[in-house]
């Protein structure tokens, strides 16, 4: 009786580490997989490559960054626009995936790399005033402190 505790015992532990070493795995390969993405870096090689890229992506729908919209479904994405009420995180994975209950907004996953939409980002919001693009800058960090913290999306 005593040895078939032990053994319960012993079969917790090892199932309680498996499971540790699970999730301390799984949380650095998230990290370190987006660490440094967000919030998105202005550099000037970024913007202008993604200049070339929304020009062949995205401006057909949205037209130039500061409008007016091609598409009435599409909107701008400069300062009249609603886009940088968004993190870049969520502005990622939209274009990638399409915001949620968008219908009209193709996903882009098999269009473009990761960096691309980088790229793309940098140059809608490199369009932003110096004030937008700080508090723009200011959510996304808060955004991305929320991820780490919780360890969710």
């Amino acid at each position: 009786m005593r040895a078939r505790k032990n053994g319960c015992k012993l079969n917790k532990i090892v199932i309680g580490g498996a499971a540790l070493i699970f999730a301390v795995t799984v949380s650095a390969c998230s990290e370190d997989g987006d660490a440094g993405m967000f919030p998105i870096e202005l550099a000037d090689s970024r913007v202008e490559a993604g200049e070339i890229i929304y020009a062949d992506n995205r401006a057909s729908c949205h037209g130039p960054v500061n409008g007016p919209s091609v598409l009435e479904s599409a909107p701008v994405h400069g300062d009249a626009g609603h886009t940088w009420h968004h993190p870049d995180r969520l502005l990622f994975q939209w274009v990638l995936d399409r915001p949620p209950l968008q219908v009209t907004m193709p996903a882009f996953r098999d269009k473009l790399l990761e960096a691309e939409v980088i790229d793309i980002l940098a140059y809608i919001k490199s369009h932003w005033l110096p004030e937008i693009q700080d508090r723009h800058a200011v959510g996304s960090a808060q955004y991305e402190n929320q991820i780490i913290e919780f360890g969710m999306e």
